[in-house]
């Protein structure tokens, strides 16, 4: 074969990619908004407002806000796509070739990753106490509580953005769009009070608000009976959004089996 005809099946492939990319016009929306949005959320971050606001909001360094928010975002992460992780074809072989409670299949494929998740939660927060200078005082108890609360509500998601990639095949805009919002209105890198007030009121509907607040206070000496009201939110965001995941993930599966189509991937 000449290295012309190479060139021209080069080509055809790229060109498939193309066709099967532009076919999921959602995705396209989805990954420019995440781009755009990305780009704003480090302008705010580099606005001098953001070191102010955090002092008079939460009462603490930018450097430790910045080093939790980081820190704790990783379980959150590991959260939003642990159940997309777990259905490739192999692993739902697994579960339903073998009497496993959905519930069970779930837990037992996520343990090693939130190990390692806290593992590297604890060499951010150790490099930020010896390096930085960071100054922690954790209400374990209710630490334990928060961190509970913002995995269960972020599996929660993944749940429903895995039920939809069972149907769809590809493409999770659930995750994909949580991620979007993280990003810019998540209060991991800058807190809301330095948006304008449309941008601001956003990032209270957001789970990860109250997470990152709620873990912030635990972790920096404070009572839990100084974020009732955000902790309070947060736990109904986990009472309403647990059960609706489960319920999609396992109205999709149920679906997908039944039309055949388990295994198209």
């Amino acid at each position: 074969m000449t290295f012309r005809e190479e060139l021209w099946k080069t080509y055809y492939f790229m060109k498939r990619d193309i066709i099967s990319f532009a076919t999921y016009k959602t995705n396209i929306v989805l990954m420019i908004f995440s781009a755009l949005f990305g780009a704003l959320s480090y302008a705010f971050l580099g606005a001098n407002a953001s070191v102010l606001a955090v002092l008079q909001t939460y009462h603490m360094s930018y450097t430790t806000y910045l080093i939790i928010g980081i820190a704790f975002m990783t379980y959150l992460s590991q959260s939003l796509t642990l159940v997309q992780r777990t259905i490739n074809p192999w692993s739902l072989e697994e579960m339903l070739v073998s009497p496993t409670r959905l519930v069970t299949f779930i837990i037992g494929s996520s343990l090693w990753g939130f190990i390692w998740s806290t593992a590297t939660i604890a060499i951010y927060l150790t490099v930020g106490v010896l390096a930085f200078g960071v100054v922690l005082s954790v209400n374990i108890i209710g630490t334990i509580y928060v961190v509970f609360l913002g995995i269960g509500t972020f599996i929660g998601f993944s749940m429903i953005g895995a039920g939809i990639l069972i149907l769809t095949k590809q493409g999770d805009p659930v995750t994909t769009l949580i991620t979007i919002i993280t990003t810019l209105f998540g209060n991991v890198l800058f807190p809301p009070q330095v948006m304008p007030e449309p941008l601001r009121t956003i990032a209270f509907f957001t789970p990860q608000y109250y997470f990152l607040t709620d873990v912030r206070t635990m972790l920096t000496g404070g009572s839990i009976s100084s974020i009732y009201r955000e902790l309070g939110i947060l736990t109904l965001m986990f009472a309403i959004i647990v059960p609706l995941g489960y319920f999609v993930f396992a109205w999709c599966l149920k679906t997908s089996r039944k039309n055949g189509t388990l295994s198209w991937f």
